[in-house]
């Protein structure tokens, strides 16, 4: 409670945030229907530009270094090459999430031309059968996985949601990005879905297996988690001689914190899964007067249950989108985790 409420105090200062990454939407078009999909894709919007490109200006001037390109479908924006050539020029380096449908040589070579960071390719599961319960196009990221594996580039990652029924396949899926020579292997949390369920978000056991399959792996593969999937780092970073390592400020969630989120409408919001969508003159206005960021600042103050009473409550700060879709409300209380269950 006493690092909660310092940490509160000491947050309520803007100049103490590092703004390092920017999630811009770029269109909500997608050929693919994936069961796990949180988005709404039926407007078939993209965003302006102009739009894009003013909100990468903005982010430049602030400091931040790293541009996520999403969707929908990456490949069904218009400007895609565009706007990745814009941002370099201002030294902020793009990385773009991609299903793999339409990704070819010549797609390739213009997204390097353009000077892309890293390619996040999405892949659930090491064959159709296990991928298709969660995600759609199996054999489009497999080709494009074929096809990357061919080149020098050396930025590809493979984007793995972690579900109650993909869980067990995971070392095939790690076998999958060495036989593509895959640089980096993302776990990913499974987030709400655009009808705000979580219906197959994994059990406390699976976690704790999958952290041990991470902690003792040796293979040339990198496994990284994304911070917001703060339960499978608590268990991962929990050590015998060091204590558990997932401390600090930093820790977990870092939506309106560290990260924030541009929509297709040019509006602001704390992360793309938190559907709080502000329209402010600038950053600065966003960040220093939205009430959304403001919340999120006290999230730590008063934890519910179970986080509460979890043996990770001080190493572990959830998704916040889970709260904020199945409670409409932003809080730390992750019901549907159960990874304090296997500790008591």
């Amino acid at each position: 409670m006493i690092y909660a409420v310092f940490f509160n105090l000491l947050i309520r200062n803007r100049n103490y945030y590092i703004m390092d990454g920017i999630n811009i939407e770029l269109t909500t078009c997608c050929p693919l229907r994936c069961p796990q999909c949180y988005c709404s894709l039926e407007s078939g919007k993209h965003i302006p530009l102009e739009v894009a490109e003013s909100k990468i200006l903005e982010a430049a001037n602030h400091g931040v270094k790293i541009a996520n390109l999403s969707g929908g479908e990456t490949l069904c924006y218009p400007n895609l090459y565009e706007l990745i050539n814009f941002s370099s020029q201002y030294g902020i380096l793009t990385n773009v999430a991609l299903s793999g449908w339409h990704f070819t040589q010549a797609v390739f070579n213009k997204l390097t031309e353009s000077g892309i960071g890293g390619i996040f390719i999405s892949l659930n599961g090491s064959t159709e059968e296990i991928n298709s319960l969660t995600r759609d196009g199996y054999d489009y990221a497999i080709k494009a996985l074929e096809l990357l594996s061919k080149t020098n580039f050396k930025n590809v990652y493979i984007n793995w949601v972690m579900h109650s029924n993909n869980c067990d396949d995971f070392v095939n899926v790690i076998e999958i990005a060495e036989k593509y020579n895959v640089t980096n292997l993302v776990v990913l949390s499974f987030k709400p879905d655009s009808s705000h369920n979580l219906k197959s978000f994994p059990s406390g056991k699976q976690i704790i297996e999958i952290a041990n399959t991470i902690k003792s792996y040796r293979g040339p593969v990198k496994i990284m988690v994304e911070t917001c999937f703060s339960q499978l780092l608590a268990v991962i970073k929990d050590t015998v001689l060091f204590g558990n390592l997932n401390v600090g400020p930093t820790k977990g969630c870092r939506a309106g914190l560290y990260n924030y989120n541009i929509n297709v409408d040019g509006l602001y919001s704390p992360c793309r899964h938190l559907d709080y969508n502000e329209n402010f003159g600038s950053l600065d206005e966003y960040l220093n007067n939205s009430s959304i960021i403001k919340r999120i600042t006290a999230v730590e103050v008063n934890k519910k249950a179970p986080c509460r009473e979890c043996y990770y409550k001080d190493n572990c700060k959830p998704c916040l989108a889970v709260t904020s879709k199945l409670k409409g409300d932003i809080f730390i209380g992750h019901e549907v985790c159960t990874v304090w269950k296997e500790q008591l």
